[in-house]
């Protein structure tokens, strides 16, 4: 709701979609690059006592930057805040995944709750958009902007207030380095995650090229539906069943599906098979993401676990930033098919890189031995 509340804000205040871009952008970078800095706080002190402020900074960015731009002023003052929002902003969904991992690290079930967060996350993408449009044209984009607001004080703030569940924090002292993270491993689920993100960003840019292109305009908002929901079932269907094969092979398959599934995109010509495919194409996205995050689980030690969850998804948010961005320079210099390209040229690189690390993931194969202690 966030982005494209920037985005019909500005445009909705005399400003051009190159501004609004690029602050929207703004906004998603300092989100990706800077925000898992506060995760490592948030690993080291807890989320009660670290979230609310960092919610509360971003939530008086957001408020600021809305009202920067209703008073007209300056580029700078809008680009410094919605960058400071970004940077403030606390990767929700990374902290409810470290709250599963505490509660059933070891267990089969974390899979389960991986996939549920996976299917919650496809419900938001349907909802949010939707939400904030239809509030922009009944009271306008600055009350759309400010109900993204409330909702994000009332949601975080709800969250933070459920203590039983949050991890336990891992205080170090002052003197003490803090666990190493990175790895061969970890590396190659973040260029697979950043491979993922721009199949959605290229995807989602060049279907509403695609669409227009053909006069089918209407048809937009089904085809991007359909590759949601496509997402969601395979969410649900993975949730339910308990894994056969190990996560790293689950990771292969999934990425093998995606590349094989995305290829006949680059000939789609008719709106109805390019709505069948999306479906079809959809269904390998939601596996990809949730055995990816569960390996990220079991790869970094349990004290910054919460900052590699938000690293990864900043890798997701990377990818679809650059996926959307190169798609639509295609689309302008090329056709809607090229868009497409890109897509498939992402998916083929996330099978390659999947294919190519295989070995190195095996460090992955296996669940902690123990769970992870919550906090009361």
């Amino acid at each position: 709701m966030i982005s494209l509340g920037i985005v019909l804000l500005v445009t909705g205040q005399g400003g051009d979609y190159v501004t609004a871009g690029m602050l929207t952008a703004t906004f998603a970078l300092a989100q990706a690059f800077v925000s898992p800095l506060g995760l490592r706080w948030v690993d080291r002190v807890g989320q009660s006592a670290t979230i609310p402020w960092l919610i509360v900074a971003e939530a008086i960015g957001l408020a600021l930057f809305t009202v920067s731009v209703i008073l007209g002023w300056s580029l700078v003052v809008q680009f410094v805040l919605a960058g400071i929002s970004g940077a403030c902003s606390p990767h929700i969904g990374s902290l409810v995944r470290a709250r599963w991992a505490a509660l059933l690290s070891g267990s089969p079930q974390l899979s389960s709750a991986f996939a549920l967060e996976a299917v919650v996350d496809e419900l938001v993408f349907i909802v949010g958009p939707l939400l904030v449009v239809s509030i922009a044209l009944w009271f306008g984009e600055p009350v759309a902007m400010t109900a993204t607001v409330v909702l994000l004080l009332i949601g975080s703030l709800w969250l933070v207030g459920q203590r039983g569940t949050q991890p336990a924090p891992h205080r170090v002292s002052a003197q003490a380095k803090p666990e190493r993270m990175w790895s061969l491993a970890l590396t190659i689920m973040l260029g697979i995650m950043v491979l993922l993100g721009g199949v959605f960003g290229a995807f989602e840019v060049t279907t509403v090229a695609f669409t227009r292109e053909l006069g089918q305009e209407g048809a937009t908002g089904v085809v991007l539906a359909l590759y949601a929901g496509g997402s969601l079932i395979a969410g649900l269907v993975l949730g339910a069943r308990p894994p056969l094969i190990t996560l790293r092979s689950q990771t292969l398959l999934a990425a093998t599906l995606l590349a094989a599934v995305g290829l006949p995109l680059i000939w789609v010509a008719d709106v109805w098979w390019l709505a069948l495919l999306s479906f079809l194409a959809g269904s390998t996205v939601a596996p990809v993401l949730i055995t990816t995050t569960g390996m990220v689980e079991r790869a970094v030690p349990v004290s910054r676990i919460t900052e590699a969850l938000g690293l990864t998804i900043s890798g997701l948010a990377v990818g679809f930033a650059l996926g959307s961005t190169i798609s639509g320079a295609l689309v302008d210099q090329v056709s809607a098919n090229a868009g497409f390209l890109l897509m498939v040229s992402c998916g083929v690189g996330l099978f390659i890189l999947t294919t190519i690390g295989y070995r190195a993931l095996r460090t992955t194969d296996q669940p902690r031995r123990t769970t992870l202690t919550t906090s009361d």
